[in-house]
């Protein structure tokens, strides 16, 4: 069993008065990533993939800020499992960003032939979408790629954010309008935990036999814990075999997690912060 969480006067603990230094976002400029970053520092450095950022904090010591779920598309993989490959990377800081959409291009709407955007832009664009006809969708790492792919094709247009269709010359705009609120959830990552807050995230391995997960669960319950997502995911190096994402929102302290830590194979207690909604 191995539990990486305590509770001592050496451990790290994020303080605002600390100087956020160099922050690493998904690129290029224009993504609603960017506009998170923005929250946090102005010395901001675009990278081409959520797996970058958490490399880059790996080698610099620096910052990242990472979607980790929006609220129509549901949690996003690629950052659940950096935060599970990189056990020296933790949550620093949480920040909700509403996601307002718009199709952006240099063509009048009828000759547009191209649409690039995120996955989860274009799932939020899905009933435009429908209502269009002899239009290739292509998917990009960021809304702010589909707006920079955009302006270089004179028949492409982008599902991106006004920021982006404006910093790529986007001239044409209209805005897409969406029967759900959007918001997507962004955490800044460095080497520092933060363990101030009502809301609290740990990854978790647990035994291959009946009734592990109601083991564990039933630690948080039977303190009144409110667990506010679980997500399961993949391990890599064992076929067929996952680990849980699980977020929830109460009194934590070290016997909390040295319980759950006992009905799990390994645990790690990735930060804390306090909660936007």
């Amino acid at each position: 069993m191995h539990v990486q969480a305590k509770f001592s006067n050496n451990l790290n603990i994020f303080e605002y008065s600390i100087v956020i230094r160099k922050i690493f976002y998904l690129g290029p400029p224009g993504s609603f990533s960017q506009e998170a970053a923005e929250i946090f520092g102005s010395d901001l450095v675009p990278v081409r993939s959520i797996s970058e950022i958490f490399h880059k904090i790996s080698v610099t010591g620096d910052y990242g800020i990472v979607p980790i779920e929006n609220s129509i598309e549901g949690p996003v993989n690629e950052t659940l499992d950096g935060l599970f490959r990189h056990e020296d990377i933790y949550i620093v800081d949480h920040v909700e960003i509403p996601i307002e959409i718009f199709l952006a291009s240099n063509c009048d709407t009828e000759n547009i032939r191209r649409i690039y955007s995120h996955p989860h832009a274009i799932a939020e664009a899905g009933d435009y979408l429908e209502r269009t006809e002899n239009i290739e969708v292509i998917r990009t790492s960021s809304t702010s790629e589909a707006a920079k792919l955009a302006s270089m094709d004179e028949a492409g247009a982008a599902l991106c954010s006004m920021k982006a269709a404006q910093h790529y010359g986007l001239a044409n705009t209209v805005k897409i309008e969406s029967k759900s609120r959007n918001i997507t959830r962004f955490i800044l990552i460095g080497r520092e935990r933060n363990v101030e807050g009502s809301r609290h995230i740990i990854l978790c391995v647990i035994p291959d036999r009946p009734g592990s997960l109601h083991s564990l669960i039933g630690v948080l319950a039977s303190r009144g814990i409110n667990m506010n997502m679980i997500y399961s995911r993949p391990l890599r190096d064992t076929i067929w075999k996952y680990y849980f994402y699980i977020e929830f929102s109460g009194k934590l302290d070290e016997d909390l997690l040295l319980t759950m830590g006992k009905q799990s194979l390994r645990i790690l207690y990735k930060g804390s912060f306090k909660c936007c909604r």
